[in-house]
């Protein structure tokens, strides 16, 4: 763990950079409004050393918002991600929303605190998919393939021992409790999940969050397979009682966004993702029937 540093630079995503003897890489990078401090970060780390490669877990916009602005800082910067994120990186549509969301971050958590940036910086320069290996130098990357909140989300083992899960998984919050995020499938994330269990790291880093403690990492995966199995069930139960997709949304809201969540996740983020998270288990439900 001591070559595993957290230079996240605001609140609403994490950043580790992970040093080699020769290369340095960046396991995403979080939101646009907090790359200035994000860059300070990496440099009271780095010094006079580059920073090689940023290697995104998924494109949603609080884990790649400050690839930009790393690009300025670092020209010859590699950014690495699946070959989903690429296509999705060359879609107006993509590129419009995550700086849509971009700005609403800044109002939310940095005041306002946005640089605008051409959108031809927001873009893979390398694909990278499941068993590639990213060598740094003295230390190593294995790329894992964990869809199930996006279509290819990346989880990343760092020398067989430390596991950055992807949000396929579920992501924890400061009180231990795990909230689901499979917005594209349920039974992916859950397969996702079982694949990370099978691999038995040392060390569970847990997204949006850090490093999982020795006792709640006894308990992390089985906290995420429920998690996701009782989101899915609720929302079966209400599309059972006849509900519709608005409805349960609301009822989802009221059930699950505690005080904690709110504090983790604009209000907007939250129900985007709970409305994919219900067409995903009421599709999945329907090709089952």
């Amino acid at each position: 763990m001591d070559n595993i540093v957290n230079v996240t630079g605001g609140k609403g995503g994490t950043s580790f950079l992970i040093l080699g003897d020769k290369k340095a890489a960046l396991i995403d990078c979080g939101m646009a409004y907090c790359a200035s401090n994000l860059i300070s970060n990496i440099k009271r780390v780095l010094n006079t050393r580059a920073l090689d490669y940023v290697l995104v877990s998924h494109s949603h916009y609080d884990h790649i918002g400050a690839v930009p602005y790393l690009r300025e800082q670092w020209p010859d910067i590699k950014i690495c991600g699946s070959e989903h994120d690429k296509y999705i990186l060359n879609r107006y549509n993509a590129l419009k929303t995550i700086k849509e969301l971009s700005v609403q971050a800044a109002e939310i958590y940095g005041r306002g605190l946005f640089k605008e940036y051409n959108d031809e910086m927001m873009k893979i320069d390398t694909v990278i998919s499941d068993g590639d290996i990213v060598d740094l130098g003295g230390l190593s990357i294995q790329v894992l393939e964990t869809p199930g909140h996006t279509r290819c989300t990346l989880s990343f083992l760092v020398n067989n021992e430390v596991l950055f899960a992807s949000e396929s998984t579920g992501v924890m919050s400061q009180s231990g409790k795990v909230y689901p995020a499979f917005l594209i499938s349920y039974s992916k994330s859950i397969d996702s999940i079982n694949k990370c269990r099978e691999i038995n790291p040392k060390f569970i880093i847990s997204p949006h969050f850090g490093l999982v403690n020795k006792i709640d990492a006894l308990q992390y995966w089985e906290k995420c397979i429920l998690a996701a199995r009782e989101s899915r069930d609720f929302i079966l139960h209400l599309f059972n009682l006849g509900y519709g997709e608005e409805r349960i949304l609301l009822e989802y809201e009221n059930a699950f966004q505690d005080e904690e969540f709110r504090m983790e996740q604009p209000l907007n983020a939250f129900r985007l993702n709970t409305r994919y998270m219900i067409k995903a288990v009421l599709n999945e439900n329907c090709r089952q029937r």
